[in-house]
């Protein structure tokens, strides 16, 4: 009896053993399906552009297998593109740990450690690449490297010396050398390293200009001209020898020498056209650009003479004039280029933008009209073309070129969109749809609440249609603390004050954006007699009002109302 009883206990338990592995193999299978759907589905969000909502649906399969190296690896690599460096290292580090033979994941990882400039992990993971891959030279170059930066010289020699040994002779080899020792204090060793490159190609421009390069930095510009000379017995007329010489020379402080041999190279046919723009831009991007204005122009304008049919030369000659304020001057050389090729938008956007600081409106209000329509999907050209619109009063074109410089804007360019939204509340003023006025200054204000031209308009505009004072006032007092002493903007506080009746306080700020003023303007001398006359002084307001008057017949300012108010000697609305 009892046997049968347990032998029943016993068929009972193997029945619930297999019942429950079954479900728990179902279960399984449920959640393996699962996670694939959320891994896929986490690429596909990342492909779409919404990094966040993949992160999520990571993060929530990584809680279904805390273990799944490919979404830990997804998910490091979402994390380094956002920056969050901390994250990144232990999600790429654990994927590294499960799966120690994937490429990958050891490549991920010292990227992160690259952007946290954690160099002392970095050997340890070239280590590991080049256990997986020992044919690939790259990740030989990488450790070397890395000891390099770990200031561990020695330790980086014998590793560049085992690439030479592995690979062969490369004359990256030697340069790298040469920097170890520079760090080591041995100049010596390091003009032999790159003496041998010269020596081993006496025919290539390379080693000689290496080795006058080490020389200059060693601060030996005579021994750095003698190299130069041999290079151009070897190798007459070439523009790169020349180029070498003129720092030479410049290190030597003989400037003439140093210019000749610059325009040498310059007009040399053996360096090419973007050889000599990239010559320009790179003379002047230096910081010393200024103590060679006159050769930097030289050469300018000898490119534009040479190469006459190319948009280009001109373009270029008129970014180096526009950098050093020959506004006029860069406008002409943007013409000839435009003339030569309409296609280029950022030429349009030079342009525009010069003619509009010059106050050529009429003109830029033709090339707006042109710009506008070539270019109807770049936000910085439409931006340009819109104040074109707006300073001749065309506010329906300025809106629709505001609106279109918005459309296009990248999301992420919060400077260009803050203008664009200030720009689009003054043209909506201006057309009279003050809720989208309102509207477009607080996305504005939004995105940069600092931002004082914003500050100052939205308060005044406000002022203007007597709405909202006291939050106008606010924004107004704010401009003045960010940018004190501009006339502009204490002439706004000056009318918000006057709209809210405080015309003693308005007095005051109205006196200060005179005296700010080089010169008082048509505006501000009309509020002075509007104020004066509010605090009883009309004689004084009369004045001020016949000033203004007097100022309108040079700035051609609407006078009318203004005249009203002289006639019956009273404020007039």
């Amino acid at each position: 009896m009892i046997n049968r009883i347990n032998n029943c206990y016993l068929y009972c338990f193997l029945l619930l053993m297999l019942f429950s592995g079954s479900k728990l193999m179902a279960q399984q299978k449920q959640d393996s399906t699962q996670i694939k759907n959320l891994y896929y589905q986490a690429l596909n969000e990342k492909a779409k552009g919404n990094p966040d909502q993949a992160k999520t649906t990571l993060q929530n399969l990584l809680k279904l297998d805390e273990h799944n190296d490919a979404a830990l690896f997804e998910l490091a690599r979402i994390e380094l593109a956002q920056q969050n460096l901390g994250d990144a290292a232990i999600h790429a580090k654990k994927a590294t740990t499960l799966k120690p033979d994937n490429e990958w994941y050891w490549i991920l990882l010292a990227d992160v450690y690259k952007q946290m400039e954690d160099f002392k992990s970095l050997p340890a993971i070239f280590d590991e690449l080049v256990r997986l891959k020992p044919e690939k030279k790259e990740y030989y170059y990488d450790r070397a490297y890395a000891l390099f930066l770990n200031n561990k010289f020695n330790e980086s020699l014998a590793a560049y010396n085992a690439i030479e040994q592995k690979f062969g002779k490369d004359d990256n080899i030697s340069i790298a050398r040469q920097e170890i020792y520079l760090k080591q204090n041995d100049p010596k060793k390091a003009i032999t390293e790159i003496s041998a490159i010269k020596d081993a190609q006496p025919d290539s421009t390379k080693g000689y200009i290496l080795l006058a390069n080490l020389y200059l930095k060693l601060d030996k510009p005579k021994d750095a001209l003698k190299v130069l000379d041999e290079g151009h017995r070897h190798i007459p007329g070439d523009p790169y020898i020349s180029l070498s010489k003129a720092d030479a020379y410049h290190s030597l402080k003989d400037e003439e020498k140093s210019k000749k041999e610059l325009k040498q190279a310059f007009t040399s046919d053996k360096m090419g056209f973007e050889g000599k723009m990239r010559l320009l831009i790179s003379l002047m991007s230096d910081p010393k650009s200024k103590e060679i204005t006159p050769i930097i122009n030289d050469l300018a304008n000898t490119l534009t003479v040479n190469y006459p049919t190319d948009a280009r030369a001109f373009a270029l000659y008129g970014d180096i004039l526009a950098q050093q304020k020959q506004l006029k001057e860069a406008r002409e050389q943007y013409l000839k280029a435009i003339d030569l090729n309409s296609r280029v938008n950022t030429i349009w956007e030079q342009l525009l933008q010069i003619e509009l600081t010059l106050g050529m409106q009429k003109e830029a209000l033709a090339h707006a009209y042109k710009a506008s329509a070539l270019f109807p999907e770049q936000p910085l050209t439409q931006f340009f073309c819109g104040h074109a619109f707006f300073m001749e009063k065309k506010y329906t074109d300025a809106r629709s070129c505001f609106e279109a410089a918005l459309n296009y804007t990248d999301e992420k360019n919060n400077l260009l969109l803050t203008q664009v939204y200030s720009s689009l509340g003054d043209t909506y003023h201006a057309l009279d749809m003050f809720a989208e006025s309102d509207q477009a200054y607080e996305e504005a204000l939004t995105l940069d609440s600092n931002n004082v031209g914003t500050l100052n308009n939205y308060a005044y505009y406000l002022s203007l249609r007597k709405t909202n004072l006291n939050e106008a006032a606010k924004m107004s007092k704010k401009s003045n603390e960010l940018d004190p002493d501009n006339p502009t903007f204490q002439d706004t506080y000056a009318w918000v004050l006057f709209q809210q009746g405080n015309y003693k306080e308005a007095l005051v700020w109205i006196e200060k954006a005179i005296s700010s003023s080089e010169k008082a303007s048509f505006a501000l001398l009309e509020h002075y007699g509007d104020i004066l006359f509010k605090l009883g002084d009309t004689e004084k307001a009369i004045s001020k009002w016949k000033e203004a008057k007097a100022s309108a017949q040079t700035t051609g300012e609407n006078v009318e109302l203004l005249s009203k108010k002289i006639d019956a000697k009273k404020y007039l609305e």
